[in-house]
């Protein structure tokens, strides 16, 4: 992967980490939600978390090694993030829009249906994986000297 792809990754996985921050202060705010919205957010800590990892090691890595080819196939177009980012943009666009009350006092209300929240655990599961294995590639190639 070229330098410039490189940078393009990072730039793609600090949009998500945004979207990811954004989407968990909503989630914070939702009052009286089922217990999926606390599954919702624990995942997308989790995730956060992990994204933020990636991201640094992406900075900290030289654009030739072979840990960072795999993890290119990450940022395609229509790869893993461009979905998950998606999924992001998509829920916080309704969350967001649940929120318009909130500005006279209100809270914001849940109002997903379980196969929606099912989905997107599904694509925050699958992200996790694949960010997972992209660190551990990292990781094991910093032990092997």
């Amino acid at each position: 992967m070229d330098p410039i792809t490189a940078i393009g990754l990072i730039a793609s996985l600090a949009q998500i980490i945004d979207a990811t921050t954004k989407v968990l202060r909503y989630l914070n705010d939702v009052k009286n939600a089922p217990k999926a919205r606390a599954q919702v957010a624990q995942e997308a800590s989790l995730l956060l978390a992990l994204l933020t990892s990636l991201r640094y090691r992406l900075e900290d890595a030289n654009a030739k090694d072979p840990w960072v080819q795999g993890v290119l196939t990450l940022g395609m177009a229509s790869g893993p993030l461009d979905q998950f980012r998606e999924a992001l943009e998509a829920l916080a666009a309704k969350l967001q829009g649940s929120g318009t009350a909130k500005s006279v006092g209100k809270a914001l209300i849940w109002h997903f249906e379980k196969k929606d929240v099912d989905e997107l655990l599904r694509r925050m599961e699958r992200l996790k994986s694949f960010i997972g294995l992209a660190l551990q590639g990292d990781i094991l190639s910093d032990t092997q000297v």
